[in-house]
């Protein structure tokens, strides 16, 4: 699990650079390109990349109401924290992703939200990490809820989910979530 852990906290450092680039007046879009192209080379070309500005820095630049949105969504930037990893083998996976596995083992990410919301650290993505033809890639994630304290599926495709992770082989544990709903299920196995 070495390698997961590994490539999942580079994934962590690369999207924090990408989170706050996108909200960094001082990056031009070239630049804020190249991190967005780092953070989603961790994900297979299957998913849809989940970064981008949403339009060029160059607009947002003179405009004060814009400009202190920006500043203030920078501000609650945070890097993920890595709560633990667990091993499967035999995954149910639609037959999307089905294509693309080349063994019958997943890890499974449990990592923290990406803004200070001035909530207590909790649960807000599960990255399912597997080999693939592209080599060790994020193949799908999970959103734990905060209305309801459970883990929902990304999007309605099912061809390429994760379905069941499968059988439980390791478990790592790095740090506890303080979030009840999450540290229940973080001490659930």
């Amino acid at each position: 699990m070495k390698e997961i852990k590994e490539l999942i906290e580079n994934y962590i450092e690369a999207e924090f650079k990408a989170n706050k680039g996108k909200y960094d007046i001082q990056i031009s879009d070239l630049q804020y390109n190249e991190l967005e192209r780092d953070a989603y080379s961790f994900y297979h070309s299957i998913n849809s990349n989940p970064f981008g500005r949403g339009g060029s820095i160059d607009r947002i630049i003179g405009d004060e109401i814009w400009v202190n949105r920006y500043l203030k969504k920078y501000e609650k930037i945070i890097p993920r924290t890595l709560f633990q990893i667990k091993q499967y083998k035999n995954p149910k996976v639609g037959e999307g992703l089905e294509r693309w596995l080349v063994n019958d083992e997943i890890f499974a990410c449990y990592t923290s939200y990406t803004e200070n919301t001035g909530r207590e650290l909790g649960y807000n993505k599960l990255f399912y990490v597997a080999e693939t033809n592209e080599g060790m890639k994020i193949i799908y994630d999970l959103t734990f809820g905060v209305k309801e304290p459970e883990w929902r599926h990304s999007h309605d495709l099912k061809i390429n989910q994760v379905k069941n992770p499968g059988e439980l082989i390791a478990v790592e544990k790095y740090q506890a979530p303080e979030e009840a709903n999450s540290l229940a299920d973080y001490n659930a196995e």
